[in-house]
Order: C-alpha cells, then structure tokens, then sequence
C-alpha cells in the first residue's frame, strides 16, 4: 500500500488493484484527476453505492465490501471514522470528531495502522487535540495533514504546535508512505510527514 499526501485533507491509498481516494474536496476534478475507485468522506456526503460513471463514495457509517477493499464506518460526533483495509493495512481517517470519540466508538473502530489525520486547527484539530485522539486511538502511524505550508495569518496552523505535542523535534517531509502489509502494534505511534502532492 502506497499512500500521498495531494493536499489539504486529502490523501490516495494505492493499493495493488484499487486507489481509495481519503476526504477529497467537493466536486469531481479531484476524484478524477486521482483515478479513484472508491472516495471515503469523513465529513459530508452521502453513499454513492452504484455510480453510473465514476467511483463508488462512501460517507455513512456501516459495513462495505468495495473493489476488494473491506471499510467500515463508526459514526462520530460530526461525521464518520472510516477504516479502510488496502492491502492489508488498516487506514484510518477522521476529522474533528475525533476529539470526542466515546469507548464504544473506539471499540467499534478497532485497529488502526495509519491513520489520516487533519492537525491543523480551524475545522479539523488543533495541535492538542489531534495528539490527544492520537492516544486514545493509538494507530502505529500519524500521517498529519490539513496544517499550513507556508506564512497564511489567516489559514490553519503549521504542523509545529502538533509535531511538538507529539514530542517530534525535527522531521523531514517523504514524498510518500509505503507499506508491504500491517505494521502491527506500536508502543507509540510514530508520526509520518509527508509533501503535498498537487
């Protein structure tokens, strides 16, 4: 499973014969230009279970079996934790609902390999609060996305406020994750940069 960063809070999970396509913006420019088989929104939406053209959108929770990729949806405060099985690794993504995720949510949501999370503050999390659904979550991987690339005063934060709750000094952006198969339990989960990819 090979995993990019395109921007945003948006992500594409390539695995050996699908491309899921995590929390793109609203209209299909992004779907298409990512040759999407399935679009998971975690905030927003609705199910397009049988499109007539393009890909299968997931957006409620429940159980599906799609393009040979097992998700399941949990409902949370504000939208649904998507857990995605690509190739054997078990990818999460959420926004701000996780800051108020109950045990039956988390007992609901079960493993999480990687897991995609907005850090960012303004609608997602802030640098606190996304190291504290961190915790409580307790995926092997953190790929941090929607914070600020540049100087914006007025757009979301820099990664800095959440790499320094997560006790993360220095890092160095890679242009993606790629994984052969579940890493399994971590004694703490190690946050992964990655660039955007436009």
């Amino acid at each position: 499973m090979e995993l990019t960063w395109l921007g945003d809070r948006c992500a594409l999970a390539r695995g050996r014969e699908v491309r899921v396509l995590l929390d793109p913006p609203v209209g299909p420019e992004p779907v298409a230009r990512a040759g999407a088989d399935l679009v998971v929104r975690s905030t927003g939406g609705v199910n397009v279970l049988r499109p007539s053209s393009g890909p299968t959108e997931l957006a409620q929770p429940g159980e599906y079996e799609i393009h040979g990729v097992s998700c399941h949806g949990v409902a949370v405060e504000g939208g649904t934790f998507f857990v995605c099985d690509v190739d054997e690794v078990a990818v999460g993504v959420i926004g701000r609902g996780a800051v108020t995720l109950s045990e039956a949510a988390l007992e609901a949501i079960g493993r999480v390999d990687v897991l995609v999370l907005p850090v960012g503050g303004g609608p997602g999390l802030s640098g606190a609060e996304a190291a504290a659904a961190v915790a409580r979550i307790q995926p092997a991987l953190v790929v941090p996305v929607a914070y600020a690339l540049g100087e914006d005063l007025f757009g979301p934060e820099p990664l800095a406020p959440f790499a320094r709750e997560m006790g993360l000094a220095q890092w160095t952006a890679q242009p993606r994750l790629t994984l052969t198969g579940s890493p399994g339990p971590a004694d703490e989960s190690r946050v992964v940069v990655l660039e955007p990819r436009r």
